[in-house]
């Protein structure tokens, strides 16, 4: 499989309160409806002293034919992660308080099944391919790709920025 990086390490971080079952949600509901299959590729939590904390990583992918698919990586990490209560139109609210981080990459998997690269000469016809006769499609697919990994970005300031108190 090549790996063509669009965009890696985007990092997004807020310290506040907010509800993180909802966040997960929004997250998964976000990739459900932009046709993406993903997978929890590690989970970690542990206690400390200051609070509960995370590591999730997350791999999804988006076929978009038997050539290529996007694929977005979203690894975050919450630290300080409490329960909390506050109070919202008059009623007492249960939610968590913490540092929540983002890091999100996304990039073209092209040849994903590596049925290009079982020798060396195969690998030389898919670099033609992709330079000669695929080029502008790969360009437009790219293009897309970059509006999606920003939709994503997008999604995720708006609910953190909603979910404030």
């Amino acid at each position: 499989m090549q790996k063509d990086s669009l965009l890696s390490d985007y990092k997004l971080k807020q310290d506040s309160i907010f509800d993180l079952t909802e966040l997960y949600k929004m997250l998964f509901r976000w990739f459900e409806n932009n046709g993406y299959s993903f997978y929890e590729k590690n989970y970690q939590d542990s206690d400390t002293p200051g609070g509960k904390m995370l590591q999730i990583f997350w791999s999804a992918e988006r076929k978009i034919d038997t050539y290529i698919k996007f694929v977005i990586e979203v690894n975050y990490f919450v630290t300080g992660l409490n329960k909390v209560e506050i109070e919202r139109s008059g009623a007492k609210v249960s939610t968590n308080k913490g540092a929540v981080e983002f890091r999100i990459s996304a990039y073209l998997a092209k040849d994903y099944d590596d049925k290009w690269s079982s020798s060396q000469f195969m690998k030389s016809m898919r670099r033609s391919y992709d330079k000669f006769i695929i080029r502008e499609r790969i360009e437009r697919l790219e293009g897309e790709m970059v509006g999606e990994y920003n939709s994503l970005i997008d999604e995720i300031r708006s609910f953190l920025a909603l979910h404030k108190f």
